[in-house]
């Protein structure tokens, strides 16, 4: 099937597409229609850890900072099983919550299985986050209990957790528990709640559902990848971030093999290539920061079949480090509230354009509009999903306005990105409160950083809009690297036009990240007009002091 009759058979014939991809999975009971309204493979019920657990071979490839482990499906299942045992020692049972407070070790892989297997709903909270991140995320979610262990490992430290109500040992060995069996799960029944990594406001749980989300993922890595039993996928994302989820449950789902790790990426600074170099893995997932920093380490992996990237925009020099070893690139677009919709379905014939995430997915019907609501190609426009989609959130937990605050402007699901549609592609160049509105004309963050982003000297780039009294906003750069200030103004003036007016350069030794690698735009914005950050969202929430010390010195 090429990608044209796919999207229309998705379009036209929910039940001839995803029919057949659903009935690849185990069902306790059949749905009886693909999609009815919003709801999909309804009365259907289905359990994500049953259609995990059920295969054989290697299961997950665990690396820590000089450790490697491997599990099997085998020992993953008596691993899950005695978790399983524990939480209901506990007393928790189907329908309950559990925050998983946990890093990337495969004790965490093992105890969202054991979740979902027993029907409690999960979420898991950042290893990385500060007390206040972690607490607010706990407290919203009001769980049965908290899943954690004693520490954490980065650069060769152990860095104590908060602390929880029930400890899992790292390294755990499993006893000899009797199997259960799994919980029969309504598809549209919640899985997980997705607290959003909170770089454009208060974090938000986003509630996603058992059954489809299984199903939306499972063709999505199909289309991407051809995953195949045994098939090695790499990926360098925390467990907390919403990719590793897709990406774990993508590639489990498919009897393929996990590949991850704990701690950093560049310690030592070859790390990655050795692991790629090491497991040869046929897709390596990862994300545009992680590429810039191999490049600008001289560092360059093993060839692999697939890579790809998500998370944020991919830029173009990313996009070329990348086709140096990898034979097919693409970068993936999607959101904590829609999962995957935007990628390049090589199985479907269709091939990457540089610059552009991909093309909708089949069954994703998305559209680009101005602030009327009027459909726009070619030129930026707020991104709109206006279908429904197996992976998309059912809910905001505990806050059913926010849920509807979501399609309240253009009554269908607003991503809060900006993309250009042309020719089926998709570009995204920011988000919308990312948006510049200067002497009456919108410009993106995301179109200027993609252009300083090719100057030689750059390392690291973020446009923000702050007030000015005469054009309403005006553009300041910030940027990481040896450049002339004068070389950014007249490139982006050249590149982008007249209207493109720089108000200042300030050059900074790195940008606030969260801990997913987005740079949080809102602090630079913030800091910039003297407002004061929360900076417990960032990975090293030090990175505040050394901006503030940039902006009093201009940049010099």
């Amino acid at each position: 099937m090429d990608y044209t009759t796919a999207y229309q058979t998705a379009l036209n014939d929910p039940e001839k597409y995803w029919g057949p991809f659903a009935e690849s999975l185990s069902w306790f009971r059949s749905w009886d229609h693909v999609l009815t309204g919003d709801k999909w493979f309804v009365n259907g019920t289905t359990n994500i850890a049953y259609n995990v657990l059920r295969h054989e071979g290697t299961a997950l490839i665990w690396y820590g900072e000089g450790e490697r482990r491997e599990l099997t499906y085998a020992q993953l299942r008596a691993l899950t099983e005695e978790i399983v045992s524990r939480l209901k020692e506990r007393g928790v049972s189907k329908g309950d919550r559990v925050s998983v407070y946990m890093p990337n070790l495969p004790e965490t892989i093992a105890t969202l299985l054991a979740c979902a297997k027993m029907g409690v709903i999960y979420s898991v909270v950042f290893a990385g986050l500060g007390e206040e991140a972690v607490k607010s995320r706990i407290t919203d979610l009001s769980p049965k209990l908290v899943v954690t262990t004693q520490y954490t490992v980065r650069r060769g430290r152990k860095i104590p957790l908060l602390g929880g109500d029930l400890f899992l040992p790292r390294g755990m060995e499993p006893g000899s528990r009797e199997e259960t069996p799994s919980e029969p799960i309504e598809a549209n029944s919640p899985l997980k709640v997705m607290y959003t990594s909170g770089t454009t406001g208060k974090p938000k749980g986003i509630v996603l559902p058992h059954g489809s989300w299984m199903v939306g993922h499972y063709v999505v890595f199909d289309i991407l990848f051809s995953l195949r039993p045994g098939d090695k996928v790499f990926t360098t994302a925390d467990v907390g971030w919403i990719t590793f989820s897709r990406i774990m449950y993508g590639t489990l789902l498919h009897g393929g093999t996990l590949i991850f790790m704990e701690g950093a990426p560049d310690y030592p600074r070859d790390r990655v290539a050795r692991i790629v170099e090491e497991e040869r893995p046929k897709v390596f997932f990862t994300s545009p920061t992680l590429l810039r920093l191999l490049r600008s380490m001289g560092v360059r992996p093993p060839r692999v079949e697939y890579l790809a990237t998500a998370g944020e925009i991919m830029d173009e020099p990313s996009w070329d480090f990348a086709e140096t070893f990898a034979d097919k690139v693409t970068d993936v677009y999607g959101q904590s509230e829609t999962g995957y919709v935007v990628g390049v379905p090589f199985s479907l014939g269709v091939e990457p354009r540089k610059g552009f995430a991909g093309v909708p997915f089949p069954g994703a019907v998305l559209d680009t509009v101005d602030d009327q609501g009027r459909s726009v190609r070619g030129e930026p426009g707020y991104l709109l999903l206006k279908s429904p989609f197996p992976t998309k959130f059912v809910g905001v937990w505990r806050n059913e306005e926010k849920y509807r605050e979501y399609s309240k402007r253009f009554n269908y699901h607003d991503t809060g990105d900006v993309a250009v549609i042309q020719d089926w592609y998709v570009k995204i160049v920011g988000r919308s409160d990312d948006m510049i509105k200067v002497a009456g004309h919108r410009i993106t963050s995301g179109e200027v950083e993609a252009v300083v982003g090719t100057i030689p000297g750059v390392k690291d780039v973020s446009a923000v809009g702050v007030p000015d009294s005469i054009k309403g906003e005006k553009l300041v750069i910030f940027v990481v690297g040896e450049v002339d200030e004068e070389l950014i103004k007249d490139t982006v003036r050249e590149k982008l036009g007249p209207i493109y007016v720089v108000d200042k350069v300030i050059k900074v030794p790195r940008m606030p990240k969260s801990r997913s690698g987005k740079v949080v735009r809102r602090i630079l914005r913030d800091l910039t007009v003297g407002k004061e950050v929360d900076p417990t969202i960032l990975e090293d929430p030090e990175v505040v002091v050394e901006l503030k010390d940039a902006l009093r010195k201009g940049g010099n």
